[in-house]
Formats: structure tokens, sequence, C-alpha cells
């Protein structure tokens, strides 16, 4: 009998720690996304009652699926930054590699009904690989709601939220920030003069300091029923006095930036074509000893685009020549070709974020003081799959501020978009 007790015992003893020990087999991460995904079924079943019918609007769903490949080299005075032998490390201690393979996904919903509307935007960005490879890169790179206040001869929006400024703005060597905040905007047409905007809002810079910016953009478009537009904005990241002399230096820019474009369609090519050119000014720029007691706060960049992609088979190419001066953008705006900057280093501080040491003049880097072009182009093999190619290349602009740098990239990637 007290065999039999024990060997009972036992038993249960087993059923009761069964669980706990095979759970020691299962990844804490399964474990998690299963309890995520049960409370989502309940969650999403409550929500198939209503139907988008029902809510009175129209909702859209798509997504791409992106695979890429980049090869890149970047030198600082001669000295390799990248792949075998670079001086740049990063994961582990290895070099950073000059190849690159990312996997990326992108999930895009819409919701709008007469008078509002909603936009979100997830991004999956991972790097490739067994052992390099991640799988936890997740973004939210959009997610904002808008209303209509006034739908007459003019309209006038409001809008709240997330999303990438360059987006909202228009630009090739700033506007890389992510702009949360309001928007606000204002649209008119005047027959045979232009379509006429002013778009304008605050975002968050650094909520633990309450600090803000402000921008905004007047445009007129289709001057005179021609292809001519113009654009000219204005950002403002000088908001709040800081107390390091170098945390105001990196909010030293209040820019200005004036963009002219001509769009057509040549008889003879019957494509699109598009010519523009801008340049761009920061007018709170300082004459400091890291950019040799002198002012460095302008840029340009000019170029043309040829081709629109719609069908299978359609292809666009474009080309740009860009510079930009050492404190023409803040480092951690610039949305040009920039200077590979595989260490992620800031302009006036050790890392772009403001963090680490004071740069000095002699090593004063980040992704400005730079000139160099871009070549871009793009050829639909279906109508849902499209092949990009791009090249870009730059030097050092101003050989007495910072080290000489010479960067080079390509890149090849396949979206499939759907």
């Amino acid at each position: 009998m007290p065999n039999l007790f024990r060997r009972l015992m036992l038993s249960l003893g087993a059923v009761v720690l069964s669980p706990a020990i095979f759970a020691t087999t299962i990844e804490h991460s399964d474990d998690l996304e299963q309890k995520d995904i049960n409370a989502l079924r309940e969650w999403i079943n409550t929500k198939r009652q209503v139907t988008v019918k029902e809510l009175g609007g129209a909702l859209s769903i798509a997504g791409e699926v992106r695979t890429e490949f980049q090869k890149s080299t970047e030198t600082s005075n001669g000295i390799r930054q990248r792949g075998h032998g670079g001086v740049a490390k990063g994961a582990g201690g290895l070099p950073i590699p000059s190849n690159g393979f990312d996997v990326e996904v992108n999930i895009m919903m819409d919701y709008r009904t007469d008078w509002t509307w909603a936009a979100i935007k997830l991004e999956f960005d991972n790097d490739a690989g067994i052992f390099s490879g991640t799988f936890n890169k997740v973004k939210l790179e959009k997610a904002y709601w808008g209303v209509r206040a006034i739908n007459s001869a003019l309209t006038f929006d409001i809008e709240a939220g997330r999303r990438r400024m360059s987006t909202i703005m228009d630009s090739k060597l700033e506007f890389n920030s992510f702009f949360d905040g309001a928007w606000f905007k204002y649209e008119q047409s005047f027959e045979s003069i232009a379509d006429f905007y002013v778009h304008a809002g605050v975002f968050v810079v650094n909520e633990n300091r309450e600090q803000f910016g402000y921008t905004g953009e007047i445009g007129m478009f289709n001057i005179g029923n021609t292809g001519l537009y113009t654009k000219y904005s204005l950002i403002d990241w000088d908001t709040k006095h800081l107390h390091r002399n170098v945390d105001r230096h990196r909010f030293d820019f209040i820019v200005s930036q004036l963009l002219f474009g001509y769009r057509f369609i040549p008889k003879r090519l019957q494509k699109v074509v598009l010519f523009y050119a801008a340049g761009l000014y920061n007018h709170m720029a300082q004459t400091l000893k890291i950019t040799g007691h002198k002012k460095a706060n302008f840029g340009a960049y000019a170029g043309f685009s040829i081709g629109e992609i719609k069908k299978q088979w359609d292809w666009a190419l474009d080309v740009n020549y860009q510079f930009l001066a050492a404190q023409a953008v803040p480092d951690f705006d610039v949305a040009g070709i920039g200077m590979g900057n595989a260490t992620n280093q800031g302009f006036y501080t050790n890392d772009v974020n403001g963090t680490g040491k004071r740069s000095r003049r002699k090593n004063a880097a980040g992704n400005v003081n730079y000139r160099g072009f871009q070549v871009t182009f793009d050829w639909l093999l279906s109508n849902q799959l499209d092949f990009q190619q791009s090249w870009q290349q730059s030097v050092t602009l101003d050989k007495s501020i910072g080290p000489f740098r010479r960067y080079k990239q390509y890149e090849v990637e396949f979206i499939y978009g759907f």
C-alpha cells in the first residue's frame, strides 16, 4: 500500500510539473506571442461585428516586400572605415561590413470618410543572416488622423500624429526627421494663375525638455497653366535656450529652402520630364572655432528625372547633384547622400544624438560637409514587382573642416507591392 501511494503521488507530481518542464523547451518569445494572439483573437472578434460599410468609410490595405543589397565603401583621411581592415567597429567588436543584405516589409492602412481620415504604416526592416540577422526591428513610420474643416472654394485640413517630414515637405537635403505633431493645410486654386497652398505645423523635438520645433511650406503649382512650380519652406529648430554650448550649436538652425521645378512631356519622348533646382540657407549659423571661425551655412541641389512607373515595363530615371555645408542642416536631419558615417558620429559630438565627447575641428564629421551625385533607376518587371538600382558617391566639401572623407554606395533592390 505504501508503494502504491508513493507511485500515485509521483505520477500526480509528474502531471503537475510537466507543463513547467516542457515550457523550458519553448522559447520565451514564442510563449509571449501565443498569449498576444489569444488576446487579439477576442478583440478582433468584437471588431468583426461592425463592417466597414456600416461605419460609412473606405478602408484600404497595401503592403511592400523588399529585398535589398548594398555595397558601400568609406574612407576618412585615406583610412578604410568599413569591411575587412576597416577601423569602424560594430556588434561584437567586428568591422562594420561593406556588404549589407536587408529584408523589409511595410504594411500601410488607410481609412477615409467624407470629412475624416487616418493613415498607418508599420515598417519591419531587418538584417539578413542566420547569425547576423535581426528579427525584432519594427518601426511605427506613420500614424496620424485628419479632418477637413473647410471644403468650398478653398480647403482647410487639420492633421495630427506621426510621419516622416519628407512626406509633407519637399527637399533632397533635409527633412529626414519624424514629424510628431499637428499639421495645418490651406489649399486654393486660382484659375489661369496657379494652384496655391500653405502648410504649417508644430512638432515635438524632445518632450523631456519641453522642446518643440516649427515648420511650414508655401507653394504654387501649374503656374500660368504651365508645368512650372515653386516651393519655399522654413523650419525652426532654435526654439529653446539650452545650457551647454554644444547643445545650443546642435539646434542653431532656422533653415530656408527655395525650390523651382518644371514638369512637361516632350512630344518625341512621350514621357514625363522634370527639371528641378533648390538652394537652402541656415539663418542662425555662427562663426565658430570648429568651422574655422567662418559660417558654413549653405546648400543646394539640382537634377532631372524622366519617366513614371505605373504598369509593367515602365521605367524612371533620376539624376541629381548635391552639396551641403557643415552648418546648413542639423546632422540628425540630413536626407541627402551624406558621407556614409559608419560610426554614426555627429558634427558637434561623438554621437549624432548629442552624447559623447565634444568634436574638434580636426575630427568634426557627421553626414554634412559634402558634395556628390546620385543616380536612381526603377524598372517595373510586372505590375507588382519593381527592380531598383542606385549609385551615389560624395567627397568632403570643405577640406579645412574635419577629416577628408570619401563615400560610395551601390544598391540594388526588388520591391513587390500589393
